[in-house]
């Protein structure tokens, strides 16, 4: 029995370098010995429709007589295969001697992003009791002869295939070693005057749409009508009076009040600028690299953020606990206040930094202090929980834009290395991104 095709990339994580955006993953996928021959990749959004164009493929040569369809939705994925009728291998009027007879059996393993597609011919031979057999035997089977038909079919099938933003590849072979390395995309700015500057355009152009883009939207619709419900209810009212009585007079209280210094744009965005700034000074170097980008995504986090934090203060026109009868409810254009800017800009820092670790530890504990700032203006009586929630909601999806900007912009590189195991072959594959 053969053993089951490729079926799909495991990675296993390893360990993280200095640069976060930077990690690896390694893979050691079995195959049988028919794909390591003849087995060819063929990329396909749409896995129903590869099965049916290969299915037609074979059938315009052969009478197929089994068809078992695959699975690309199945967990885990079925395989597919397709067989055909025992046929004479010669279409002349002379009978060759022994008498022979082929078929074809082609086998699709569902994968990431299309299918592996094995064609195989077996060949059948009437020894006869002159060269001493008792019946038929095989003499042809998995990896026929060059020039064969299942090299024939598979080159048919690649060419029913045209690699619409894939490559259609075999595995590299097993008698060498062959790192198979996808040339990395030429970055948009890699080929302007002014390289770093075109860079920080491209990357604030990208961060723009993914804040704008349908899915953030409606998020950041959601969110506000959250607030507005906060707001307009007595919600505000009562989770601030209980703040003030609750949290306020205790210790606790008076840290949260000694963190606001960290929402005072006029102290943290030179801090930013400067971090930015000793990135491109050090580029290349590993801390110089952390730093650099760390200070420019908190830059292009409030970039992003800042103008429609302006604009919701407006609009929604609520004032603070401490300015009278106004309370929270919203009254458009009426006060600048329905939004806290303290909450927005002091998320930033912890924000851009959770997105650049991997240890869910430190990640959680960076969205947590991410949080202190605005819990610094609930205990000083300047902004209610709606605002509060609000500003640190802006900075959330801020963070959330410019962290899919540089996850495009990453790349991925993928090594494919051969690699024999026991009786069968097999592969290692490593991916940095």
């Amino acid at each position: 029995m053969l053993p089951q095709p490729l079926r799909s990339l495991v990675p296993i994580p390893g360990r993280a370098r200095a640069r976060i955006a930077a990690s690896c993953c390694v893979a050691v996928l079995a195959l049988p010995a028919a794909l390591r021959a003849d087995g060819i990749f063929l990329p396909a959004a749409d896995g129903a429709a590869l099965w049916r164009q290969t299915l037609d493929t074979v059938a315009a040569d052969w009478p197929v007589v089994r068809v078992v369809a695959p699975e690309f939705q199945a967990t885990p994925p079925r395989d597919g295969l397709i067989e055909s009728a025992w046929v004479e291998p010669s279409g002349g009027a002379v009978q060759a001697w022994p008498p022979r007879r082929q078929r074809v059996v082609v086998k699709v393993a569902p994968a990431a992003g299309g299918a592996w597609v094995d064609a195989a011919v077996e060949t059948q031979s009437l020894a006869g009791q002159a060269a001493g057999g008792d019946g038929v035997e095989l003499v042809g089977d998995w990896r026929d002869e060059p020039g064969a038909a299942s090299d024939r079919l598979t080159a048919s099938l690649a060419a029913d295939f045209p690699a619409a933003g894939g490559v259609v590849s075999s595995l590299p072979p097993l008698d060498r070693e062959v790192f198979a390395t996808p040339a990395a995309p030429e970055p948009p700015w890699a080929r302007s005057r002014y390289p770093r500057l075109a860079r920080a355009g491209y990357k604030v152009l990208e961060d723009y749409r993914n804040f704008y883009d349908c899915d953030s939207l409606v998020c950041l619709t959601a969110a506000f009508g959250a607030g507005a419900i906060m707001a307009n209810t007595g919600f505000d009212v009562t989770m601030q009076d209980a703040w003030q009585r609750g949290v306020e007079p205790t210790s606790l209280g008076t840290f949260f009040s000694g963190c606001k210094d960290i929402g005072e744009g006029r102290y943290v965005l030179p801090i930013f600028g400067a971090a930015a700034a000793t990135g491109l000074i050090f580029e290349g170097n590993p801390a110089g690299d952390v730093v650099g980008e760390w200070g420019s995504r908190s830059l292009r986090m409030f970039v992003v953020g800042a103008p429609p934090l302006y604009a919701m203060q407006w609009v929604t026109g609520a004032s603070r606990p401490d300015e009278g009868t106004a309370g929270s409810r919203w009254h458009m254009f009426n006060d600048n206040n329905g939004v806290s800017g303290h909450a927005f800009v002091g998320a930033l820092p912890f924000l851009a930094a959770a997105d650049m670790v991997e240890s869910p530890l430190l990640k959680g504990t960076l969205y947590v202090c991410s949080t202190f700032v605005g819990f610094s203006r609930m205990t000083d009586n300047a902004h209610y929980p709606s605002q509060v929630f609000l500003g640190w909601y802006l900075a959330w999806a801020s963070a959330r834009a410019v962290s899919g900007t540089e996850t495009r912009f990453a790349g991925m590189d993928l090594t494919i290395v051969p690699l024999p195991m026991a009786d069968l072959g097999g592969a290692a594959v490593q991916a940095t991104w």
